[in-house]
């Protein structure tokens, strides 16, 4: 059951049944990634965030990359789960109805210095049971990737660098776990955790909700030491890393084939060229700390975006003439005592703390439920019992409408006219598909969430033309009054309220 402390939806989470067996507090990629893991077994479990929808935070600005960890650190926790959860991805992403697509990576070298160092990558790749890379000279490396400067030195060919769709990733986890019985709270933020110490605890809400739990999962990313101090949590450092990226029209798409990368430096990877699953180019990221309270963290900034441009166009000179239809800042969770720092039984027993993923958590997120759901068992206690009714995908026709076109199928069209009434027209997403997934088992209510699963506001004039038509819909099918309805939650409306005369305005 899903549930949004606004009413607009008929269903509500009860909190005075039973306590849970597990709470899980953030629904980015790897707490959904969790409750999906979670729902295969016989438990009572809630996912709950703070935000409005599932991945509606760090996860949604990732670069999408499915890495295979080739130059992951050898012998880490991260190196592990990234390569084992890149060969799990293909499977996935078809059970789920995640687009996916295996285009390759190749790293570029274009100095002396730095073709020095492909040897060192290669070795690494290697070592991190990455066996299918290969070296290559200059000549092979222009033939593969015509579009790469003249002078470039040589490269590394990663065959098995994948693309995916993030938002359906994190959407695809939510629906199969509600499907076997988990619930789902948005718009719930944690202000107090009462009975730390004790086997039952009780989360606190803004709205004063107490939920009762044996087990917390904190997955809350950059919220996750606000949240650790309520519980009394081990010391960690945490602060946001902003990475900046470029989004280019699609006709770009195609002067590219793989993911073009530079040599990596101690703190980042560096300026990528990315083909999208989506048909776009983007290019990024950048990597700038800041401190947690800091507001600006989500903005993309002029000079930064030209600096990006500049160090995209050294792996990809024609970038410089590709029309840029958007830009967009990621924010990811830098630890100061390192990635993938897991705390199980943190201050008391029954509490798990997660924090520092990285980017390479979109890739490695079934890989470390998983490894979550075996700290649980062996260390937290929590008994794991096979659900043998659960399901572990999604129906065929949950694949996304701009993956499979439903316009294009005559006889869906005839059964649904909606289908065939274009309300993006850069995207070419109908409002068929809009109310298809309004009436969806997340029942998305924000422009921010329709525009995830459908596209519509993303493309070329980046919803100028559709958002109003988009939220008009929202308003009709679900009966909210347009004043009401919201990009990304409360105090993001985008029409005035009523007049004193009781007259809506309509933007």
């Amino acid at each position: 059951m899903v549930d949004w402390p606004d009413g607009n939806l008929d269903a509500a989470v009860r909190f005075d049944e039973d306590p849970y067996d597990v709470i899980i507090v953030g629904a980015g990629v790897v707490g959904c990634a969790l409750a999906y893991k979670l729902s295969q077994y016989r438990l009572r479990v809630l996912l709950l965030d703070k935000n409005y929808d599932v991945g509606e935070a760090t996860s949604k600005g990732n670069s999408a990359i499915v890495h295979t960890g080739f130059d992951a650190a050898p012998g880490t926790l991260e190196s592990q789960l990234v390569t084992q959860a890149s060969r799990q991805w293909p499977e996935l992403a078809e059970k789920l109805k995640i687009p996916f697509e295996k285009c390759g990576a190749m790293v570029l070298a274009i100095t002396d210095e730095q073709n020095k160092q492909l040897d060192t990558i290669h070795a690494k790749a290697v070592s991190n049971g990455v066996d299918d890379v290969r070296l290559l000279s200059a000549a092979q490396t222009r033939e593969l990737e015509p579009s790469v400067p003249q002078d470039v030195l040589g490269g590394l060919l990663i065959p098995r660098e994948s693309i995916a769709d993030p938002f359906t990733t994190s959407i695809a986890y939510a629906e199969v776990a509600l499907a076997n019985g988990i619930d789902i709270l948005f718009g719930a933020e944690i202000v107090e955790i009462e009975d730390a110490d004790k086997t039952i605890k009780k989360l606190v809400t803004a709205r004063n909700d107490r939920i009762a739990t044996r087990i917390i999962v904190n997955v809350a990313g950059l919220g996750s030491r606000r949240l650790a101090d309520l519980y009394g949590g081990d010391e960690f450092d945490i602060n946001p890393r902003r990475g900046q990226f470029l989004i280019f029209d699609k006709y770009s798409r195609s002067a590219i084939k793989r993911i073009l990368l530079p040599i990596p430096t101690a703190q980042t990877k560096g300026v990528l060229v990315i083909p999208t699953i989506f048909g776009n180019l983007i290019a990024g990221p950048t990597a700038e700390d800041f401190s947690l309270d800091d507001e600006e963290v989500t903005d993309t900034t002029l000079e930064m975006l030209q600096s990006l441009l500049s160090g995209a166009s050294r792996l990809f000179p024609g970038l410089v003439d590709q029309p840029v239809i958007g830009t967009f800042s990621g924010v990811r969770c830098n630890c100061s005592q390192g990635s993938y720092w897991i705390r199980s039984n943190d201050g008391h027993q029954g509490i798990v703390t997660v924090t520092g993923i990285r980017s390479t958590g979109f890739t490695s997120s079934p890989t470390l439920a998983e490894y979550l759901i075996k700290e649980l068992h062996e260390k937290c206690g929590l008994n794991l019992e096979k659900n043998p009714n659960a399901v572990d995908s999604r129906p065929e026709s949950n694949w996304p409408g701009w993956w499979q076109r439903p316009f294009a199928n005559g006889e869906l069209v005839k059964q649904n006219p909606d289908l065939g009434k274009i309300i993006c027209y850069c995207e070419n997403i109908s409002r068929g598909e809009i109310i298809q997934h309004l009436d969806s088992p997340l029942k998305p209510r924000t422009l921010d969430a329709i525009k995830r699963r459908t596209r519509a506001q993303m493309g070329r004039c980046q919803g100028f033309d559709c958002q109003i038509k988009v939220a008009e819909i929202i308003s009709e099918h679900c009966g909210i009054p347009l004043s009401k309805i919201t990009k990304r939650g409360p105090e993001s409306e985008i029409v005035p309220a009523p007049t004193a005369a009781g007259n809506e305005g309509k933007g």
